[in-house]
């Protein structure tokens, strides 16, 4: 537990704000993909497995599970110190997932 109220140095604060940024992209995902399921269909959704998901256990809980699934991996690419993985995760996630729902929520 003392691990947990160490103060972060200067150099660890970036890497601390690149999972922060994740985490509300992730964040901004889910609501994005919930407006495009509810406003589209739940097949407007590129990833399969997901749309799957949704049929199967339906698409709120399917969205909060799989954010909180991928907070949990870059949580653990941060603790591993995986940092630079993780801020290209983000970059690729902003422009694979962001980006593309921003588009089509808005036209």
């Amino acid at each position: 537990m003392s691990a947990l109220r160490l103060s972060l140095s200067k150099t660890q604060t970036p890497a601390a704000w690149v999972l922060v940024i994740f985490a509300a992209m992730q964040l901004a995902d889910g609501v994005m993909t919930a407006a495009g399921a509810a406003q589209f269909g739940t097949s407007i959704e590129a990833n399969p497995l997901l749309v799957f998901l949704f049929g199967v256990v339906g698409t709120g809980a399917t969205i909060v599970a799989m954010k909180l699934f991928a907070i949990l991996c870059a949580t653990l690419l941060h603790l591993r110190e995986q940092y630079s993985a993780l801020a290209i995760l983000t970059l690729v996630y902003l422009f694979a997932a962001i980006v593309p729902w921003t588009v089509i929520l808005t036209f």
